[in-house]
């Protein structure tokens, strides 16, 4: 890990006070790299960067955590570090690809959707590291937390929980809807929570073209049938091809109607309340 940070620390309150100061670090010269879904095409800038000395490492992605200060951007970064082995750049650039094209959808979806609480991407963009042996690139995003839940969600409720369930009813009129709206190419199967933001999305294609957890088209007939078997007796006992034969704004009217949002929320709502808290733990996967 010496091409990119120093010491890794486990979690307390001094060292993790160690891993946020930047300001000690020295400068060094970056490529900070962007996608824009929208257009395809990347947007390259040189940046300075102070890289903290100190990372953390977390067990739970499989990566350390290091702090970043970039000059071209107000709000403080972390580069995320796989632990079990090194990423090459194309793997990099793809999930930025992947978050880039989550989040256009993502945003398309909020302006359409009623007015309940619906989490945007957490922005991500590529770090090369140009005055680091071996030149490594890596990914970089927003500061949320150093150890948020990155509670993982989906379709399905991870429990009865009213929260969740209402949770993933969202989350499913969002998958309708871009499913829809990207001409039935690609379906964003899950995300993971952070703070307050969606990340790290599992895309499946017709093509089998979004990464590793790509299920291609039987991921998304499966994705078909689970949404079907949970939703269509609630929305009247629509069969498979019934729910698929209505446009977004049909599918989404009827969830609302029905009340399986749960309670209308309009703006100045706290994000994080869109998955259910737990006491003493509950995991998500």
């Amino acid at each position: 890990m010496s091409t990119v940070s120093g010491d890794t620390v486990s979690s307390t309150a001094e060292q993790e006070a160690q891993v946020l100061d930047v300001d000690s670090a020295p400068e060094e010269m970056a490529e900070a790299m962007e996608f824009d879904a929208g257009a395809n095409k990347w947007s390259t800038v040189r940046t300075r960067l102070k890289v903290a000395l100190r990372a953390l490492s977390d067990k739970r992605e499989d990566c350390v955590t290091v702090r970043v200060k970039d000059q071209n951007y107000p709000k403080l970064q972390v580069m995320k570090v796989k632990l079990s082995a090194p990423e090459d750049q194309t793997a990099v650039l793809d999930e930025v690809m992947r978050q880039s094209l989550a989040s256009k959808l993502s945003n398309s979806f909020a302006k359409f959707a009623p007015p309940f609480v619906f989490p945007a991407f957490l922005p991500m963009r590529v770090y090369v590291l140009l005055q680091r042996s071996g030149v490594p690139t890596v990914r970089g995003e927003e500061l949320t937390e150093l150890r948020p839940s990155r509670v993982r969600v989906s379709a399905n409720p991870r429990s009865t929980n009213e929260v969740d369930v209402w949770a993933s009813n969202k989350f499913a009129a969002f998958q309708y809807f871009s499913y829809f709206l990207s001409r039935k190419a690609y379906l964003i199967h899950s995300v993971c929570m952070s703070g307050k933001h969606f990340t790290l999305p599992v895309i499946h294609s017709w093509d089998k073209s979004m990464g590793p957890h790509d299920g291609g088209q039987e991921g998304i007939s499966d994705w078909k049938d689970g949404l079907c078997a949970r939703l269509g007796e609630s929305l009247g006992g629509l069969t498979r091809r019934d729910m698929f034969s209505l446009d977004p704004s049909q599918f989404v009217n009827m969830l609302q109607e029905r009340g399986l949002f749960g309670p209308m929320t309009l703006g100045g709502a706290d994000a994080s309340q869109f998955v259910a808290e737990r006491k003493g733990g509950g995991g998500g996967g």
